[in-house]
């Protein structure tokens, strides 16, 4: 049927337009039934080559950087195994790139609303092998029971094989109807808990695919047995009225100026919270207004 400019939907005539010139339509049914979908190299929106410049860029960043630095890569109880690599878009222009592909950003907009902020971009890295990671959800901070409709998403660029063997990550699929968090009797066998492995179905991706899921999706990674290098880059938006994990008040405006109003708005340049004696901008407070009329933001 054709779309039209529909002020009841509050933006999600637009974002959905957007997502058919795109062809990810059914990208966007999968995602609505089980709570993941996976859009492959050729429909990511992105040159042939571009997975490889972002895990070369990784690997680059992860020699340089001092891993004693990063609390949660010496941590004893750290939640994920390997390399982190955070505050990326201040590294290089290769990652604000990823994080404004129109791809990546039709479907933050879908599940957020067109409010919608960046909340972290993350670089995940495992050149050994390594454990899993436990089962949860991405809704950190949200108490059960949790909203249906999302406060936080992840959308992850594949850089290498994503295979059992190779410690993709596992989805529960339907479980961001559930609307909470995963308990600890919920846990798969492979991670050290009780519940069977069958509920759990591994995400398998090549480079350069787009890994989608709704923050209430409950997931886990497989454990890493094999020698190759594993690596993804987690971008993870957020609703307009919760505050971002990673500060982008350093971001140098050099870096925001070839995007115009469009990033600085994903990185709370645009942002109405935080004013003073002098009063918000009404200007800023009317880009997040159809966040109050309606479920879409």
């Amino acid at each position: 049927m054709e779309i039209g400019n529909w002020r009841s939907v509050a933006g999600m005539d637009a974002t959905y337009r957007e997502a058919r010139a795109l062809g990810v339509e059914t990208n966007i049914a999968e995602l609505e039934a089980f709570g993941f979908t996976v859009v492959p190299p050729e429909k990511n929106g992105a040159s042939k080559d571009f997975a490889k410049r972002l895990m070369a860029k990784v690997a680059q960043l992860a020699a340089e950087e001092d891993t004693s630095q990063v609390d949660l890569n010496k941590h004893e109880n750290r939640p994920a195994y390997g390399r982190q690599l955070f505050h990326l878009l201040a590294k290089d222009p290769l990652f604000i790139e990823a994080a404004m592909n129109p791809v990546v950003r039709t479907f933050g907009s879908y599940l957020l609303g067109r409010s919608y902020l960046l909340y972290s971009m993350v670089a995940f890295l495992k050149e050994a092998p390594a454990r899993s990671t436990p089962m949860h959800c991405d809704s950190v901070g949200v108490p059960t029971p949790l909203p249906f409709y999302g406060s936080v998403c992840n959308v992850s660029w594949v850089l290498t094989d994503y295979t059992v063997e190779n410690g993709t990550l596992g989805m529960v699929p339907g479980s961001h109807r559930f609307c909470r968090h995963p308990t600890d009797f919920e846990q798969p066998k492979f991670v050290g808990g009780p519940m069977d492995e069958a509920m759990v179905t591994p995400v398998l991706a090549e480079p350069g695919s787009l890994i989608i899921f709704h923050g209430n999706t409950w997931h886990c990674t497989y454990p890493k047995t094999s020698e190759t290098a594993r690596a993804h880059i987690a971008t993870a938006f957020c609703r307009n009225y919760i505050n971002p994990a990673e500060d982008y008040s350093d971001l140098s405006p050099d870096l925001i100026k070839p995007y115009g109003d469009e990033l600085a708005r994903l990185v709370g340049r645009k942002a109405w919270q935080g004013y003073g004696a002098e009063g918000p901008k009404l200007d800023d407070m009317l880009l997040v207004r159809p966040a109050y009329q309606t479920m879409y933001g």
